[in-house]
Parts: structure tokens; sequence; C-alpha cells
């Protein structure tokens, strides 16, 4: 009697070594669609400033891209710790579509933020966006290596994405820190 209950117990030391689960692909295209959706609430913020807001709204679109560069570290420290195999090519095809969506999202967002500069630049909040976009590119690098390590298969695709990703947060990044 006390061996059934004490099972749980014993199964748990037994399996402890097996503790971290690998993430699934849906783990991670949940992940990157919570950022795509941060992304385009951004842009939608980013796009609504204007004169008469600038001086309230930029302080929110600092705001939110903090919130993504959180979600990108957390996305990525999931998927550093798993420990189990690459995921198979199927899966690692969805994962490059969400990615892939998460990148034209977020293209428009950078797109966004280079149009308000100058506004930003009136408003003296060209370092905050700076030191955000520079942020950001930390985060993003990072999640590229730890998400193409689990995607092998779909490396090329997926360093695409990153690559174009890429050249739009340096405009970004070029446009204001000058």
């Amino acid at each position: 009697m006390k061996f059934f209950t004490l099972a749980p117990v014993i199964a748990a030391v037994a399996f402890g070594a097996m503790n971290v689960v690998a993430l699934a692909a849906s783990d991670i295209v949940r992940g990157i669609n919570q950022v795509t959706q941060l992304s385009a609430s951004t842009r939608d913020d980013t796009n609504s400033i204007t004169i008469t807001t600038a001086s309230t709204e930029f302080p929110v679109v600092v705001n939110d891209f903090q919130d993504i560069i959180s979600t990108v570290s957390g996305l990525t420290q999931s998927i550093q710790e798993q420990e189990g195999q690459p995921l198979s090519d199927k899966d690692a095809q969805l994962v490059v579509e969400a990615l892939t969506a998460f990148v034209d999202v977020h293209k428009a967002l950078l797109d966004a933020v280079i149009g308000k500069h100058s506004l930003a630049a009136q408003f003296f909040f060209t370092a905050p966006i700076a030191s955000a976009l520079r942020s950001l590119e930390g985060v993003v690098d990072a999640l590229a290596d730890a998400l193409i390590s689990v995607i092998p298969t779909q490396a090329p695709a997926a360093n695409a994405q990153f690559s174009s990703l890429s050249d739009t947060l340096n405009l970004a990044i070029t446009t204001y820190s000058s």
C-alpha cells in the first residue's frame, strides 16, 4: 500500500533528468505570433503619432519596444533551454511561416518609426528610441541564433528572413543615431 503512495515520488525522482521537455513547434510559433502582435500594435501606435500627440505617444512607443524586447528575450530563453532534438522539417516550415509574418510586420513597424524620425527629433525622443532599437537588435540576433539551431532544415529560409529584418533594423538605428 505504501508503495503506491510513493510511486509518484519515485517516478519523479527517476525521471528528474527528463524535466526539460523539448519546446514544440506550436510553442515557438505561438511565441513568434505574440511578438508579431506586439509589433503590429506598436506600428499602429507609431502611425497614430501626430505633432499634437507626440509628447505623450512617443513614450508609449518606447514602452512598446521594451515589451517587444522582453517578449523576444523570453522566447529566446525558452528555445535556448530546450535540450531536445531539432524540429522536423514540417515543423520547421511552420516556424519559418510564423517568422516570415513577424518579419513583414516588424519591418512595417520599423518603416513607421523611420518615418516619424523628424517628429521624434522635434520632441527629443531620438535617443530613447535609438537605445530601444539597439537593444532590439541584440535580442533579435540572439533569437536568430537560438531559432536556427532548432530548425536546421529551414536555416537558409530563416537566415534570409533575419537578414532582411537586420537591414531594416540597421537603417532605423542609423536614422535615430544621427
